[in-house]
């Protein structure tokens, strides 16, 4: 909500954009209805310095100068009438949604004249005029004295730049338009049937009930369904229907060359669920560190990929590489390397998957030529044949690589069933027959988000895990990264399926620290 620090109500708007505000939502200029957005020019040096960043930064930036020039392209630059030539040097230009766009030159600065109310106190306070946070405020307190009859607004999501404003006495507010407002959570819900209803549920794996009973529900909403002291998981499919789970209890899921994996509670129960129904195309899965999230997700992908019905070609794993403490700097060698140290929790989750096999010699290799002539997928076939093709004997390898064991899951990489891909490398990409496996993926923007979303093609299914609790990207908060974006405006649709996991199953210590911590 807008922070009201003035007295004074006026109906026409004018919202200053901050630039990380272009940044993390290059489209906004088409979000703020019929009101004036007003873009100080040190904005579009920031947007300049940040065009060249790799990755979604870059993007946004390049963006943003994109459809800032082809909005000025379109039509005869003119000054604003909304400022009744007050500035010099600035230009204004209609929006397609109703809106009026003005590129702000602060008068003040450029003319010397910084001696109003307003001016003296942000020099007083902030002294250095050269730093481009402070010539944004110094913008808005232009507008605002020289526009007296509409509210000025800055629009940051930067918290030092909306403090500083606020100090100023000056009105500010979050960019609300990617905020979702979630439910608070109070766990999966509880419907009671009668007896001979849920009677019919055990006996049939489901039941349909009258709709007014499942009104407020939403499509594939995992619940409790209970009589008395008894209740079972389900599944709502619509229509007053619903429908048992395809994990029973106490029923594992055998991994192919991997351990069997079994649901520990009721709430992965409905996550394995949601992961092997081929009709569902998208999962978000929120919860706390060490409720099995990762490696429940991770177990049914590569069941799905190695199993007989060979459902997926390959397995996709990625996260957002945001830093946690000091950076360390660019890393050295391939992409795989240079990801390893973020996945790192993955290679440790598929040596839980498959620590029965046997460290692999140097004499595997030999080896691998029947598991090729079990392999169903002919692209994986072909895949596997180059790679056996590559592989040098062991008398060529050198004395240390090959008496180095090999790791139990290194054939997913060999033969490419699990791949790792960078998400700078995602845009432009069309995935087939992939699973993909996101995880901390409320570090994600809501504009990353639909990036990756939008790269499935048909066959395949994409998995979306995080924690609302624990953002560490700056700009982002528990109701605007994009995992709990996503998992809100989705929510409901026939080929998507939100979980909520609350159950650590770590250990009573990962447990503890996770919710008193």
């Amino acid at each position: 909500m807008p922070r009201q620090n003035k007295k004074k109500s006026r109906a026409n708007k004018i919202f200053v954009l901050d630039t990380n505000v272009l940044l993390h939502d290059p489209q906004c200029l088409q979000k703020f209805e019929e009101n004036t957005l007003a873009i100080p020019v040190e904005v579009l040096e920031e947007l300049d310095r940040k065009k060249s960043a790799p990755g979604e930064l870059g993007y946004a930036a390049r963006k943003v100068h994109r459809d800032l020039r082809r909005l000025f392209d379109e039509a005869t630059l003119s000054k604003p009438a909304e400022l009744k030539g007050k500035s010099s040097s600035t230009l204004g230009r209609d929006l397609p949604s109703g809106g009026r766009l003005i590129v702000v030159i602060n008068d003040y600065l450029v003319n010397g004249t910084a001696d109003s109310e307003g001016m003296k106190l942000l020099k007083a306070t902030l002294g250095d005029l050269e730093k481009m946070d402070n010539r944004i405020l110094a913008s808005v307190v232009f507008l605002n004295e020289q526009y007296a009859d509409s509210r000025v607004i800055l629009v940051t999501k930067d918290a030092n730049m909306a403090l500083k404003g606020i100090a100023l006495g000056q009105e500010v507010q979050d960019y609300m338009n990617d905020k979702v407002r979630a439910a608070e959570s109070v766990g999966c819900k509880t419907l009671l049937l009668e007896e001979a209803d849920y009677e019919r549920f055990l006996e049939e794996h489901g039941v349909d009930l009258a709709p007014e009973k499942t009104s407020h529900l939403f499509l594939n909403e995992y619940i409790y369904v209970g009589h008395g002291e008894f209740r079972e998981p389900a599944r709502y499919r619509g229509d007053g229907q619903l429908e048992a789970l395809i994990v029973g209890d106490g029923v594992g899921v055998k991994i192919p060359k991997g351990i069997r994996i079994s649901p520990l509670n009721e709430e992965q129960r409905m996550l394995m669920d949601a992961l092997l129904d081929e009709d569902i195309k998208l999962v978000t899965c929120t919860g706390k560190a060490g409720t099995g999230k990762t490696l429940v997700s991770i177990a049914m992908a590569l069941y799905q990929a190695l199993g007989e019905d060979n459902l997926y070609e390959r397995v996709f794993i990625t996260r957002p590489l945001v830093h946690i403490g000091k950076d360390t700097g660019a890393l050295p060698g391939t992409l795989e390397e240079k990801m390893a140290p973020y996945i790192a929790p993955f290679y440790d989750n598929l040596e839980v998957l498959f620590n029965n096999r046997k460290l692999a010699s140097s004499e595997e290799p030999k080896k691998e030529q029947e598991r090729i002539d079990r392999i169903t997928s002919n692209r994986k076939r072909k895949k596997a044949m180059a790679k056996l093709a590559k592989q040098p004997i062991a008398g060529d390898q050198d004395e240390d690589e090959a008496n180095s064991p090999r790791k139990p899951y290194q054939f997913l990489f060999d033969f490419g069933m699990v791949e790792v891909e960078a998400m700078t490398f995602i845009r432009g990409r069309s995935l087939a027959n992939t699973i993909f496996i996101i995880d901390e993926a409320q570090n994600l923007t809501p504009h990353e988000a639909k990036t990756v979303v939008s790269r499935m093609a048909e066959g395949s299914k994409v998995i979306l895990l995080g924690d609302p609790a624990q953002v560490d990207s700056m700009f982002l908060d528990a109701s605007s990264n994009g995992l709990v974006h996503t998992a809100q405006r989705l929510k409901g649709t026939e080929i998507t399926a939100h979980l909520e996991l609350s159950t650590g199953v770590r250990s009573e210590l990962a447990d503890l620290a996770a919710d008193l911590l």
